[in-house]
């Protein structure tokens, strides 16, 4: 049992589905699968075991050949139409070809037989679950080499997008910094840049130090006269932030992403709209002097109420 050893550091994260109507001989060869398993789930005949299959997951099939209800083959042609790849091992004490051929049609991944030799039978476990492992292997090889292209795929149309529009993007994935745009990053210093790159909340807590508050903006006379502390969970908000180019005023748009099927995205989009602040502003400020000019320099003292010279509506 040279494998031993290699099989329970490969086996310890797998479930096992053990499917064997010899209730004494089940009790026996599970103690030993439960040593070298994760889990390991018992059935006594093959209607037992495919509905134990259809209501779980499993990593490997151990099945006895010979049982009533449902025999094995006919168990495991059910369960590899259902998911072909699961590998299967047969037990039987019968060496018949008709059955050897059943069970290849079928694609079942080793046979194994009655009375089981434990040499053999860890040899067998150690061949199947070491395929399994190397699969598992590839698989997530193939994931996150799919997920690596979708990536860069992603870096170049955010590239793109940067080049296209004047707007400063920053997107976040998985609350890391995954793209700021060279317009976002002239608002702000190098070491400005750098506290946004550990997370997202950093980014939401740095907007919020560069942001005026109500009064500063009344004490200065600048051109927002309110404006709400920057919150992540509001899609559109408007935000004043002090950059290298001085203040500016900005709709922060936020927006989720759809970079990869991994991992959730979020972009902001700084649309500045400081001169249309700044020209509300004047607008504002005229309405006011003008208001002011028609109850007074062109009023008569004969009505308190009602200028006479200028209608304020019409003018």
């Amino acid at each position: 049992m040279e494998h031993l050893e290699a099989l329970m550091s490969l086996a310890n994260d797998l479930r096992v589905l053990y499917v064997e109507d010899d209730i004494a001989l089940q009790k026996e060869t599970k103690k030993i699968l439960d040593r070298i398993f994760l889990h390991v789930t018992s059935a006594s005949d093959g209607e037992e075991g495919l509905l134990a299959f259809k209501e779980n997951s499993y990593d490997l099939i151990l099945s006895d050949i010979e049982m009533p209800k449902m025999d094995g083959l006919k168990m495991s042609e059910a369960i590899k139409a259902i998911d072909s790849s699961i590998p299967i091992i047969v037990v039987s004490a019968y060496s018949n070809t008709e059955y050897l051929i059943d069970a290849i049609s079928i694609g079942i991944d080793n046979y194994i037989l009655k009375p089981i030799k434990m040499p053999r039978f860890i040899d067998t476990l150690y061949s199947v679950v070491r395929n399994i492992h190397n699969s598992k292997l590839a698989h997530e090889y193939s994931k996150k080499e799919l997920q690596l292209k979708v990536l860069e795929a992603n870096e170049i149309l955010m590239g793109q997008i940067s080049q296209a529009s004047p707007n400063a993007i920053v997107v976040y994935r998985n609350s890391k910094l995954y793209f700021a745009s060279s317009a976002f990053k002239a608002l702000f210093k190098e070491n400005e840049i750098a506290k946004l790159i550990s997370d997202e909340n950093s980014f939401c807590d740095f907007l919020n130090q560069k942001i005026s508050v109500d009064q500063i903006f009344e004490n200065c006379d600048t051109f927002v006269k309110e404006l709400n502390e920057f919150s992540l969970e509001s899609d559109v908000q408007k935000v004043s932030v002090l950059s290298q180019k001085g203040r500016k005023i900005f709709h922060l748009y936020t927006s989720s992403l759809e970079l990869d099927s991994y991992s959730k995205s979020t972009m902001y989009t700084f649309n500045d709209i400081t001169q249309l602040e700044f020209q509300r502003k004047q607008i504002d400020q005229y309405s006011e002097y003008m208001g002011d000019l028609t109850n007074t320099k062109y009023k008569t003292q004969k009505d308190d109420k009602n200028p006479d010279i200028i209608d304020k509506l019409s003018f």
